[in-house]
């Protein structure tokens, strides 16, 4: 992504590159088979850059999307100033100033779309203050103390240490649980730093001198790791935003749109699991529901907005109490389920207990409004099979706390415990 040796360029050592590895001649006419390469390079990045266009259109990231079309158009601008270069100003140090400082920056892009991507500060700042400091070495290797080794290595050393800081570190990092379609990132920026990292030592050890060894293990470096390392993380990066989407539109078709609780969708999925984990385990499983009373007379007298913020209230209080997040969910109306796996029905009923206690106690506004809820729980029986078994008996004991006065628990306890 980042290479340049001195007075070489890219299109050098792709000539070199199709020497050593004996494709020369490969390709009849007046178009030469490095040249060729080069253009299909350039394609290449330039289709990535257009893809990653697209996909801000479309993938519902489009800050990431934009920093990674930048990229990969930085590349296109690297592969076609470093030709200048060649042709037209070779040995010109301010020229190649100019030219290293356009191969620095896709690195530097690529790990700002993906610490934003993972939350984390971009770190701008820092980023072009390290990039002012490689440029400020490079022009000291050129006209201070003149080592044209030590010159070509920092630009791929640099992108090597802000690919691993960028990318690596925001996506793999202690707590973080990775997502679909990380793993082929991180390995391929594993990969791209470390062909980065080989190619920078070999051109700090070649200083201002000739080796023919170190000369074919860069081009080597270069011309078989460095295309298909850049056409990799372009690829699955298109992946990984597609996985996002894919994993956003499930969350939307999951969660309700109110309070952020899971929908009747999330619950009823999540309860299926318990039972089929329950009968591997031999563990109990309960269920619950929650119907908070006179929720029409609280619409009505003080407003939906009001009857909006008991609902939200009532999802912060199961989130925070119950933590896992399909352990609860939003049924309909002022309805919620709440699961309860490894608990029989009296531990279920302790602890919906102490919910409700909670319940009493929150407070809406400035309403002269005491919150009250009633509850139906039921254990999973020898005889239920699906989810909506045990569901109708946990309703039954839910309308029986309605007719006993409301601000109950009633536990079903007509149905035999499975465990």
């Amino acid at each position: 992504m980042a290479y340049r040796h001195g007075t070489t360029s890219f299109y050098a050592t792709f000539r070199k590159g199709y020497d050593v590895l004996g494709f020369s001649g490969g390709v009849s006419g007046s178009v030469s088979v490095d040249f060729f390469i080069f253009a299909v390079l350039l394609l290449v990045n330039g289709l990535l850059a257009v893809a990653m266009l697209l996909a801000a259109r479309t993938l519902g990231q489009p800050k990431m999307a934009m920093l990674l079309a930048g990229a990969f158009g930085g590349n296109v601008l690297l592969y076609a100033s470093d030709a200048t270069y060649f042709f037209l100003f070779k040995g010109n140090s301010w020229v190649n100033l100019a030219v290293s400082s356009i191969a620095m920056t896709p690195p530097i892009l690529a790990a700002m779309a993906y610490r934003m991507r993972s939350g984390l500060p971009s770190r701008v700042v820092p980023l072009i203050a390290t990039h002012v400091a490689a440029l400020l070495l490079i022009l000291w290797y050129s006209i201070g103390d003149p080592d044209r080794g030590m010159r070509s290595a920092i630009v791929p050393l640099y992108a090597s240490a802000v690919l691993l800081f960028g990318v690596t570190t925001a996506l793999a990092h202690p707590g973080r649980k990775l997502r679909l379609g990380e793993r082929p990132i991180i390995f391929t920026c594993f990969g791209l730093a470390a062909v980065e990292l080989a190619g920078g030592i070999v051109l700090a050890a070649m200083g201002n001198g000739e080796s023919a060894v170190l000369d074919r293990a860069y081009t080597y470096i270069v011309f078989l790791g460095l295309p298909a390392m850049t056409v990799g993380a372009g690829i699955f990066s298109l992946y990984l935003m597609g996985g996002d989407l894919a994993e956003k539109l499930r969350l939307t078709a999951e969660t309700d749109s109110l309070t952020g609780a899971p929908n009747r969708r999330a619950v009823e999925a999540a309860g299926s699991r318990m039972m089929e984990e329950a009968r591997a385990t031999g563990r109990p499983l309960s269920i619950a529901i929650c119907d908070v009373d006179h929720f029409k007379e609280i619409n009505d007298l003080h407003g939906h907005g009001h009857g909006d913020e008991v609902l939200c209230r009532l999802t912060d209080l199961f989130r925070d109490q119950l933590g896992a997040a399909d352990h609860y969910g939003r049924f309909g109306g002022e309805e919620f389920v709440l699961l309860f796996p490894g608990s029989d029905a009296e531990t279920a009923r302790i602890l919906v207990e102490a919910l409700r206690t909670r319940i009493m106690a929150v407070q809406i506004g400035d309403l002269p409004l005491r919150l009250t809820a009633s509850f139906g729980v039921a254990a999973m029986g020898a005889d239920d099979h699906i989810l909506a078994d045990i569901l109708k008996r946990a309703d039954r004991a839910l309308y029986a706390s309605k007719e006993n006065g409301r601000n109950r628990t009633t536990v079903d306890r007509q149905a035999q415990p499975a465990f």
